[in-house]
């Protein structure tokens, strides 16, 4: 009787062992999934040297590109020849007429029309005043009248106008002068006329 109570009085202090080591394993075991949930894996962590390299690399793409746009430019403006680059001064002229801006009008053209006889008479011309260029003579006959020396003056006088005395001019008379400027360069930049020769006749022979 007495063995049969102490067998089963350890079989119960077992079975309690057991509980109460099973749940204590559960609940360290329940924490510890937790934690396994929440950690997570490594974060890629790029080169230090991806974000210096990448702006080195639009930097210099940037610098060429402006390098090239210059070169280009450049090589534009040196293929345009002089009275090409007369032409478009007088289209930029015709855009400050339009809008009646004499002064930067005067400007353009002045210098224009000056460059364009300083090409066919030289650069003596150049630091010529209007009223000492009436005075030269490619403003008497004959060159008088084959480069419209009368027109070349007349527009520099008005562009002195504009540019000293501050004279302001309506569009319209801005744009008929511009048109006058046009075909003063054409001509000025036009090759001379070629003088015709005529081979002296020679007296014929006659044999006895």
């Amino acid at each position: 009787m007495n063995t049969a109570l102490a067998t089963w009085r350890r079989a119960k202090a077992l079975s309690a062992f057991v509980t109460v080591t099973l749940a204590s394993s559960f609940a360290l075991a329940a924490p510890m999934q937790e934690d396994i949930r929440d950690i997570r894996g490594p974060i890629p962590i790029p080169p230090w040297w991806r974000w210096p390299l990448a702006i080195a690399v639009a930097a210099a793409l940037a610098f060429a590109v402006i390098v090239l746009v210059r070169w280009w430019r450049a090589r534009s403006a040196r293929a345009l020849s002089p009275l090409e680059l007369a032409r478009q001064a007088l289209e930029l002229a015709e855009a400050h007429a339009r809008a009646g801006r004499s002064h930067p009008w005067a400007d353009i053209v002045a210098d224009t029309v000056r460059g364009a006889l300083a090409r066919r008479l030289g650069t003596r011309v150049l630091p010529l005043t209007t009223a000492e260029l009436a005075l030269e003579k490619w403003a008497e006959p004959p060159l008088r009248e084959e480069l419209d020396a009368s027109s070349v003056l007349d527009l520099l006088e008005t562009c002195d106008l504009a540019r000293f005395a501050k004279a302001s001019l309506e569009p319209a008379a801005l744009l008929a002068f511009t048109g006058r400027a046009s075909e003063v360069v054409e001509r000025l930049f036009a090759p001379p006329p070629r003088v015709a020769t005529h081979p002296t006749p020679q007296a014929e022979l006659v044999t006895p």
